[in-house]
């Protein structure tokens, strides 16, 4: 499944990319499903390995601000989990981040 997967998402350009260390890694949002005040993005990632995770943010997702925090947030679970091929990430409330 996963090759299949890095072979259809590979073949269009990466939604963005990230460098972490001396990799590169393509990320790639292949759906979106709102839930309440919230979120749920499913996401691949291209890289040495390919990932899936299903990253949780605040509604509306559609500010830069938003953007780089799950950015970020994506980046820290690819240092953080060399051998993990799935995830499920939680990305704070802005009003959380400032307790």
């Amino acid at each position: 499944m996963k090759d299949e997967l890095s072979g259809i998402l590979g073949a269009s350009p990466a939604h963005a990319s990230l460098s972490v260390g001396s990799d590169s890694w393509d990320l790639y949002v292949f759906g979106v499903t709102p839930i309440g005040p919230d979120m749920f993005l499913q996401v691949a990632l291209l890289g040495p390995r390919v990932c899936t995770l299903t990253v949780r943010a605040p509604a509306p997702i559609g500010n830069v601000a938003t953007a780089r925090r799950i950015l970020s947030i994506v980046r820290d679970w690819i240092v953080a989990n060399d051998d993990a091929d799935q995830a499920y990430l939680e990305l704070p409330h802005v009003a959380e981040l400032a307790s």
